[in-house]
């Protein structure tokens, strides 16, 4: 199936490393293959997660021997391109300066040399192959995915043509019960099953290089056409819950934030006849962008893409354990970042909100893996730049990670932003440097009145940024002033202010941020430590872990 091109791509690349030595010398003498599979708008609604939608595959996964499940994980920019240059390089949203979706992270200065996650792979000596969605699709020279960037050895393969793409998009369409239940037919099958023709191709022969695979699957980003089967997991709409508290934060008006942070079009305007609704002058706090039956059938709709997508992931891991080397290989599996579905009044991601920012994060370790370590749940607070250097040390060794990016990393090839997360997964947290927050951001320029768009499209956009700061018990949010002349805050330019209380326990429920409760005199202290930590930024949280 993969035969020709492909095939003689892997055999080359064996050739090569067979005349000039490159074998591996960390983690024992051995490197090992890295699988990471990335689903596109995922929440964590995983059974695994405690959330309602059915997984079975990615719940096997999640309670394989060697695997951790990360509880508390956050991207650095809820919304596609930001969030995949991020953690695809290791470096935060203001390091590429891609802050919405139409911009390349390879034309930010000194960008074009830096070595994204494949590429590293690829430059130790890896047979890298990538498929679907990782990436985000904006052009470099002419090509997509970072095919001219370097970062493949394997011909790229998209998948096109599937039942899911012969719709065009409508208020019924964002949910359609497809009556094709092939899955194999729908786009996101077909990646699936070329994730599985190129793991046998790369596990062929006893000098084939190890691999770096990345698998991209679509669902359950919208439209959500899928097949019967997948709707029928659900009860019908009007049994659907809607989200725990549907409506914007009460007390917006106090702070003036509401303004900057609040998005109700950003995903239901993808769909007609809801596309022609225009940003409300006033908004209301009882203000509600879809009424409640047709919120339900978005919930339902989204609930079955991700069983679907649930499906897929499971016949690629399959595969990895029927070749035998479930032992030989690093296996990550994420969302880009989360989706508002009903919660706080939005559908989409486009806010700095828990649901938007928090995605599922699963890793597994082939070394614990083999030796039967049970698997286990980590609630410390990580990060998605974290990806790059934990896959990385996992698979090569601790001595083979990026060493920590300085304040201008511009002609720097590799380096991070993040921290390993081997520490925490190996030895429950015993010898990891913990962080004391979490570090998020969006550009209000992605969602003004001004106008439905993919991009921050005057010279001087973004204008306006919000950074926050979540700890294991506040959400702290700042909007001001941005330059985006030197990429920097003006902190001094204060134009809103969120806070909410999130309890040990509660860390995803809306409840805890259905108030905004910043102008609360009592709470004067806490907004001050939290403002001067996020002022200071990510570096500091490194080192430090004594934080409310």
């Amino acid at each position: 199936m993969l035969e020709g091109c492909f095939m003689k791509t892997l055999w080359s690349w064996a050739f090569l490393l067979t005349v000039v030595g490159l074998a591996g010398t960390s983690r024992g003498e051995k490197r090992f293959n890295v699988l990471l599979i990335v689903s596109d708008d995922l929440r964590t609604d995983l059974n695994s997660y405690g959330g309602p939608a059915i997984t079975p595959a990615l719940d096997k996964f999640a309670s394989s021997t060697g695997t951790m499940q990360f509880d508390r994980a956050y991207v650095q920019q809820a919304i596609c391109c930001p969030s995949r240059s991020s953690f695809l390089t290791g470096r935060r949203p203001d390091t590429t300066q891609v802050w919405d979706l139409k911009t390349q992270f390879r034309l930010t200065p000194g960008a074009s040399k830096w070595l994204t996650l494949p590429q590293f792979f690829r430059k130790k000596g890896y047979m890298t192959a990538g498929m679907g969605k990782i990436f985000h699709p904006v052009l470099y020279k002419n090509q997509s995915d970072d095919v001219a960037g370097g970062s493949w050895t394997a011909p790229y393969f998209h998948g096109k043509g599937g039942e899911d793409t012969k719709h065009p998009l409508s208020e019924t369409n964002c949910g359609v019960s497809s009556s094709v239940e092939d899955d194999a037919k729908y786009t996101d099958g077909m990646i699936a099953d070329h994730a599985v023709e190129t793991l046998r191709n790369a596990t062929r022969g006893i000098s084939a290089p190890p691999f770096f695979i990345a698998v991209g699957f679509h669902r359950p980003h919208l439209p959500w056409i899928v097949p019967r089967k997948y709707f029928e997991k659900y009860p019908e709409d009007s049994a659907i819950p809607l989200a725990d508290y549907a409506h914007p934060p009460k007390h917006y008006n106090a702070t003036g934030a509401q303004k900057w942070s609040w998005d109700p079009q950003s995903g239901p305007r993808h769909c007609e006849p809801l596309y022609s609704l225009t940003y409300p002058s006033v908004i209301l706090p009882e203000y509600g962008l879809v009424d409640n039956a047709t919120a339900r059938h978005f919930r339902r709709s989204y609930w079955a893409a991700v069983s679907q997508m649930d499906r897929n992931v499971g016949l690629v891991l399959d595969e990895l354990d029927a070749l035998g080397v479930s032992d030989n290989t690093v296996v990550a599996f994420l969302g880009d970042h989360g989706w508002q579905l009903g919660d706080l009044g939005e559908f989409g991601k486009k806010t700095n909100f828990e649901r938007a920012t928090r995605a599922p994060l699963i890793i597994r370790d082939p070394i614990a893996h083999k030796k039967g370590v049970t698997s286990g749940k980590s609630m410390e607070l990580v990060e998605f730049v974290d990806i790059m250097p934990t896959l990385i040390d996992l698979a090569l060794g601790s001595e083979t990670v990026p060493p920590l990016c300085p304040l201008n990393s511009t002609n720097v090839d590799s380096c991070t932003e993040g921290q390993s997360l081997r520490p925490i997964m190996e030895a429950s947290s015993k010898g990891a440097t913990k962080r004391s927050a979490a570090f998020m951001q969006y550009a209000y320029c992605m969602h003004d009145e001004r106008v439905w768009h993919d991009a921050c499209m005057g010279k001087t956009d973004p204008q306006v940024m919000g950074y926050a700061i979540r700890t294991k018990r506040w959400r702290y949010v700042e909007w001001v002033k941005f330059d985006k002349k030197s990429v920097k805050p003006i902190w001094n330019e204060l134009l809103g202010t969120e806070l909410y209380d999130h309890t040990e326990e509660d860390i995803v429920e809306n409840v805890a941020e259905s108030v905004n409760v910043v102008s609360d005199p009592k709470k004067k202290k806490i907004v001050e430590q939290l403002s001067k930590r996020l002022h200071a930024g990510w570096r500091r949280a490194r080192s430090s872990y004594t934080l409310v």
